[in-house]
């Protein structure tokens, strides 16, 4: 019996049932469909269209991506269609427009290369750069003694711990009070490993005989820990001291350094579940203590240093797209400000931020996330003044904005129809940070950023060469764009994207 006569169909009804699919898929394009979106549009049973994408994938006409996505086999490779502008694409028309030519880095650039190193080690931020790359980058610019450094997106604190050790003065601004948390922490290398050792025992002395403390507010904290590892991880945090002292400071930071790996979760870099429950792995208690001795440790191992040490270093809670700092008191700024991507930082670190008390109620998170950079989980509300494509800081972004509007409203049901407004709003606040570094920056002082590319609803938006040609527009000369490594996109792993490091210099005189 025929497949069709099985199914009870006739070759009419397959045609058309055919031809449903195929115009479901061309009008979304390049972003393609989840099996159960196409069911919505083609009011297909889900067991029958899973047949026929299956037919259709073994004819090579429909070809399945990541995240379940469903594209027709000419959208399959992007770089190949006319209608797309593609990475080198743009890499030659800056090098046209602007008279840069796009180079390459061969040193550690991610932060994965810290994980082993002294002080780095404490809190891994799996959005940090490398340390390496940071000392190489101070030591050729000359950033020592009498100079000062800033970081406007300081992250865990790896810009500054370098600066000081150099004898810089290092300033860091960070909105993230984990990440805030950590660079106060790592900088203050006057600790005595005394005084934090009788904290760390006065915590595993009252979390051991002392009732567990309340549960954090996510509602799936109990699907996040086995329930052995959330007990102790609650008596932990109940014996936690509340104090703002260097050792308190320190003794939380170790605390938050093991939430993650004592969870059923993982970061990597997105927060997800993937770790197997372990079995005879360290307790909670155990990696606490483990953690706490490495800080001991790397405090010995930077008091041979203390010759060198520049003065104590300034975190601020403040925002890199409004401080103020005096004009010209900064020779050289080094950061990482986030991608123009999908990665929410509070959601990311929402584990940390419930456990740390940073945040008591899911309305805590979103006032964070509506104080950020505009990430993809944006509210709408802070995206409504960009819906509409005028007061552009830079000219590709009209054509790169309306080619995503473009897809969106082919795509209908994409997450959210104001992905050009989310852009928009991103290049909009990048601006501003580039514009209060610029005010900081003395004449000729540097401004490096190592930044990212990014496929947002089937569009490449260059954000390394953007940002690069805004800076150029606000008084910055471009010294250099490298390419530090190449990534792949969330939406299509076959798609290569890339990590730079966009060196700009302050004119004037």
């Amino acid at each position: 019996m025929s497949r069709t006569a099985a199914a009870g169909r006739s070759p009419a009804g397959e045609l058309e049932m055919t031809a449903s699919l195929r115009d479901a898929l061309s009008a979304t394009g390049a972003i393609g469909a989840t099996s159960r979106q196409l069911a919505s549009r083609t009011l297909l049973p889900p067991d029958v269209l899973r047949t026929e994408l299956e037919r259709l994938a073994s004819a090579g006409e429909v070809v399945r991506l990541g995240r379940g996505l469903w594209v027709l086999h000419d959208f399959k490779v992007l770089e190949e269609r006319d209608d797309f502008v593609d990475p080198k694409a743009y890499v030659e028309r800056f090098a046209r427009e602007n008279g840069v030519h796009v180079g390459s880095y061969r040193g550690p650039i991610t932060f994965r290369s810290n994980e082993a190193l002294p002080v780095h080690r404490w809190w891994p931020y799996v959005q940090g750069y490398s340390a390496e790359f940071v000392a190489g980058t101070l030591h050729r610019l000359s950033a020592g003694a009498g100079t000062t450094v800033l970081d406007p997106f300081a992250g865990s604190g790896t810009t500054l711990v370098e600066a000081r050790r150099l004898g810089a003065r290092a300033i860091g601004l960070e909105l993230l009070p984990p990440a805030a948390l950590s660079a106060r922490v790592k900088t203050r290398f006057e600790l005595d490993p005394g005084d934090l050792g009788e904290a760390a025992s006065a915590v595993l002395d009252l979390g051991g005989a002392g009732p567990p403390g309340p549960l954090p507010f996510l509602r799936e904290t109990r699907q996040q820990f086995s329930p052995r590892a959330l007990q102790e991880l609650r008596r932990l945090r109940a014996a936690l001291p509340t104090g703002n002292g260097p050792a308190d400071e320190a003794a939380r930071l170790a605390f938050g350094r093991i939430l993650i790996p004592s969870s059923r979760l993982r970061r990597s870099p997105c927060l997800g579940y993937g770790r197997p429950e372990a079995r005879g792995g360290p307790s909670p208690r155990e990696r606490f203590a483990g953690a706490i001795e490495e800080m001991r440790e790397d405090l010995g191992t930077l008091a041979c240093e203390r010759p060198r040490w520049g003065p104590p270093a300034t975190v601020l809670a403040a925002d890199a797209r409004a401080f103020d700092l005096p004009e010209g008191s900064v020779d050289l700024a080094v950061t990482s400000p986030p991608y123009v991507n999908g990665l929410d930082y509070v959601m990311n670190y929402k584990v940390d931020l419930a456990w740390l008390g940073y945040a008591r109620s899911y309305a805590d998170l979103r006032a964070l996330r509506s104080a950020s950079v505009a990430c993809d989980n944006l509210p709408r509300s802070e995206t409504a003044a960009y819906l509409a494509s005028r007061d552009l800081p830079d000219p590709w972004l009209e054509e790169i904005l309306s080619q995503i509007r473009s897809n969106v409203l082919r795509k209908r049901s994409y997450r959210r129809d104001d992905v050009h407004a989310v852009v928009h709003r991103y290049f909009a606040d990048l601006t501003a940070v580039l514009r209060r570094v610029g005010r900081a920056l003395r004449p000729g002082g540097h401004f490096l950023l190592v930044v990212g590319d990014s496929l947002l609803a089937g569009t490449y938006v260059p954000g390394d060469l953007l940002l690069a040609r805004i800076a150029e527009r606000l008084g910055f000369a471009i010294e250099s764009v490298d390419v530090a490594r190449s990534r792949r996109s969330g939406q299509r792993r076959s798609f290569e994207l890339r990590e730079s490091i966009v060196t700009l210099r302050r004119l004037g005189r």
